[in-house]
């Protein structure tokens, strides 16, 4: 199998560094190295050239935890910036391409990355204790259940319903309330938060968070406060110190050759390609295949014509490769 040059992440380094056998490899790990341009250099090692959406699902993710263990190692010794999964080349020269024609971008996310780590941070509260708590917190849920006390027995099935009701709804307002009180406190000690989903009904928050290194002492001291403000009726678990996988990591686009030309032959242009030429050409092409005009025929010419389009203008527009940030919170938005 043909090795290309597979990229784990970006770190500031004007010499040479080696950081031993265990990169991805095809029967033994690789060896990890940079590659560098003036004191900006790509972690990257010498890997089987392969398209990671033809894998095994289990070649996938072993793959994936040798990645995160290259960079989590390489951050024992400098700040990092993680290279989206899965990112090869085929030669070296294309990585100082890369490094060339996204210079000042990695250099200034890395200025910005220095003595930052990323922490994962769980909350989940513990339901049977939450429960305890609500008839002294709701006046309501301890009325509903002193009246079915009294009734005892003949309380009916409508009353209890009413009671889950009301508790529910409780829950609700209780879960959003300790969401508050978690997130100010966090928010106080941290420099960004990235809100992920909860997985559950008992998780009441999911997040990363971008925490400076002077901090880290504070930020321990808060969460503390944290579960004795909230009367142990929660749990914490926080994961790190981690690289900012939430916040900064690195997308290398390279467009392949090939696909430009035929975007070209789509939109029957030749020549030099300037803006106002693939404008003109994707309009005219557009009009005349646009589905309504063609009374809800077959959409494909269409959606082949909108794609060329979309392929010329990222080429026009960054080139044949191009390097860009991306952030969680911009893709969540």
């Amino acid at each position: 199998m043909t090795n290309g040059i597979y990229i784990y992440g970006m770190i500031k380094a004007s010499e040479p560094q080696m950081f031993g056998e265990m990169g991805i490899g095809d029967k033994a790990a690789s060896k990890v190295l940079t590659l560098g341009l003036k004191e900006i250099a790509a972690v990257v090692s010498s890997s089987p050239l392969i398209a990671y959406d033809s894998l095994s699902k289990e070649q996938v993710l072993k793959d994936l935890a040798t990645h995160q263990l290259v960079i989590e190692n390489v951050m024992h010794h400098f700040t990092i910036i993680p290279v989206k999964f899965g990112t090869m080349v085929e030669t070296e020269d294309e990585v100082i391409t890369f490094l060339e024609e996204g210079y000042d971008l990695l250099n200034n996310e890395l200025d910005k990355a220095k003595g930052k780590f990323e922490l994962d941070v769980v909350v989940w509260w513990d339901l049977q204790k939450i429960l305890a708590t609500l008839p002294h917190h709701y006046e309501q849920v301890q009325a509903k259940q002193q009246e079915m006390a009294m009734k005892g027995e003949q309380a009916s099935t409508e009353d209890k319903i009413i009671l889950g009701q009301l508790i529910e709804q409780v829950l609700k307002t209780e879960k959003a309330r300790y969401q508050q009180v978690i997130l100010q406190t966090l928010k106080q000690e941290t420099v960004d938060i990235c809100l992920h989903d909860v997985a559950s009904e008992k998780m009441v928050v999911n997040a990363a968070v971008l925490l400076e290194k002077q901090h880290e002492e504070s930020f321990d001291t808060a969460i503390q406060r944290l579960d004795q403000r909230l009367e142990k009726t929660v749990n914490f678990r926080v994961v790190g110190p981690l690289p900012l996988y939430s916040f900064s990591t690195i997308v290398l686009e390279k467009m392949d050759r090939e696909k430009i030309k035929e975007a070209e032959k789509t939109l029957g242009l030749t020549g030099e390609i300037t803006e106002q030429t693939l404008r003109e050409a994707y309009h005219q092409l557009a009009y005349q295949s646009h589905p309504d005009k063609k009374s809800g025929e077959d959409s494909t010419e269409f959606q082949l014509i909108h794609d060329a389009y979309s392929t010329l203008k990222n080429f026009l527009e960054n080139g044949l490769m191009h390097v860009q940030v991306y952030r969680w919170k911009e893709e969540a938005q």
